[in-house]
């Protein structure tokens, strides 16, 4: 019998190396995973399955870009015609952002910055309330708890009220949240909702987006999921995290990211709205003076599978004078970091804030933090770790760049999951959220190379095992 086992071992280490050639992923990243099929076959194999192949993730792309193509093709064609652009010259940012990210960049666009959940929530409610025509929503996690259910009663009462309200939440997120108990009462009440991309095998892509749509003139993006703790803090730690609200024609292109992601989420050809498409494009009410650009990946929704990774570099890379990132997680690319270092070696003022606790898995994360900081703190980078929760993602570019999103600076955001975040040029706005993060310092401590010298044996031993698991975390 034993020749079998050997014929069978040989057969199976043919078949997944010849499924990982014709895998279209970096060298390195496919090599890993012929190393892992060898060493555990069997458990290999289900890992592969489950978060290595790529196949089954694009045959569903080119299932759904097949059954929906009129519909996609109208957004871009909707959010095209009704977005009020503004003319050259534009920044190169700007310019990369239209041409590799298919931004549109607007300037008419007025913005709120919310830097706790209480303050988001009692605005979002209070639109929630005013809401005439249309709900839209996509929240990565929602819990089944005081605000979870405040945030569903809400949304049953515009129902009843005769508004179109349809929510999407991401299957992951809310896996142990108890999401679908609270979500049933929105569907009995004749809502909408759907769980984001609900096939086994594309677990490991998340929608990790936080928005809201109001009429199709008021947007909400940012940090800030829908749970108790997201609001009221965390085991006796404040969570501080940083949420927007918007108005102008950039609500055009939040309200084109929840289309592309609802229409990739329904099962059947009916997509299920009220009206045509364009009647969620309304012109914008107010007129602002604030220069935004809506920049979103996804897995069937954009151009370029890094997208996000290729903006944030050239972000970074483009600095001149200042780099200022809020990050609860650091688990970055290859050329992100190189990126960081190359420009505080270049003189740019580089400062990094993550967190020193959070809402789950302390250890892992901060041993994770920890194993790619230490790439840094030996540079000219400045990290400074939050004493609290530190849930938000923010970037200052100079003194008139500004990213407020849903992005962290780990492979999961950068490379996998669906994310979203807004670009703004924008002195005043700039200056604003400058004096939020000067602030935040009084809560941070300096993390230099004096503090890892300290470091055992044994935490360093965990950090370098545990950054094995850095492109699934």
């Amino acid at each position: 019998m034993r020749p079998i086992y050997y014929l069978y071992y040989v057969l199976y280490l043919f078949l997944m190396i010849f499924l990982i050639f014709f895998d279209q992923r970096k060298p390195r990243k496919r090599f890993g995973w012929i190393l892992t099929l060898v060493l555990l076959p069997g458990l290999g194999l289900l890992l592969y399955w489950f978060f290595g192949g790529e196949s089954f993730v694009a045959y569903h792309r080119r299932k759904i870009l097949q059954k929906h193509k009129a519909s996609l093709a109208q957004l871009e064609e909707i959010t095209a015609e009704t977005s009020r652009r503004f003319e050259p010259p534009l920044s190169k940012n700007i310019l990369f952002h239209q041409k590799c990210c298919n931004s549109i960049a607007t300037s008419d666009n007025e913005v709120e910055i919310y830097i706790s959940g209480v303050a988001k929530f009692d605005r979002l409610f209070a639109d929630i309330a005013r809401a005439r025509d249309s709900i839209h929503i996509v929240y990565f996690t929602i819990h089944n708890d005081r605000l979870g259910n405040q945030l569903i009663d809400a949304l049953v009462t515009k129902v009843q009220q005769g508004v179109e309200v349809k929510l999407l939440y991401d299957g992951f997120g809310c896996l142990a949240t108890f999401a679908y108990r609270v979500v049933k009462k929105l569907r009995q009440a004749g809502g909408s909702a759907h769980c984001i991309r609900p096939y086994t095998r594309t677990i490991n892509y998340r929608n990790h987006r936080k928005i809201v749509i109001i009429d199709g003139r008021i947007g909400y993006l940012g940090g800030i999921n829908v749970g108790d703790h997201y609001r009221d803090g965390l085991g006796g730690k404040r969570w501080r995290d940083t949420h927007i609200r918007i108005t102008g024609s950039a609500v055009h292109d939040l309200q084109k990211v929840f289309f592309s992601d609802w229409i990739s989420s329904v099962r059947g050809t009916d997509i299920g709205f009220r009206q045509e498409l364009q009647h969620y494009f309304p012109i914008p009410a107010t007129q602002g003076k604030i220069q935004a650009q809506i920049v979103a990946s996804g897995l069937y929704n954009t151009p370029q599978a890094e997208i996000i990774n290729l903006s944030y570099f050239n972000l970074i890379s483009r600095a001149q004078t200042r780099l200022w990132l809020q990050t609860p997680y650091f688990r970055p690319s290859d050329a992100i970091i190189m990126a960081l270092k190359t420009a505080a070696a270049s003189g740019v003022d580089v400062r990094l804030m993550v967190s020193l606790a959070f809402g789950w898995g302390n250890v892992f994360n901060r041993s994770l933090n920890r194993y790619f900081l230490r790439q840094l703190v030996q540079s000219e980078v400045k990290v400074f770790g939050y004493k609290d929760i530190m849930h938000a993602k923010t970037l200052i570019v100079d003194d008139q760049g500004l990213c407020i999103g849903s992005v962290n600076l780990n492979t999961r955001s950068l490379q996998i999951d669906d994310e979203i975040y807004a670009y703004f040029e924008s002195k005043p706005l700039v200056k604003k959220y400058e004096q939020v993060f000067e602030h935040d310092l009084n809560c941070c401590i300096e993390v230099d190379q004096y503090r890892f010298e300290d470091q055992g044996l044994v935490s360093k031993a965990i950090e370098s095992v545990l950054s094995f698991l850095a492109p699934l975390s």
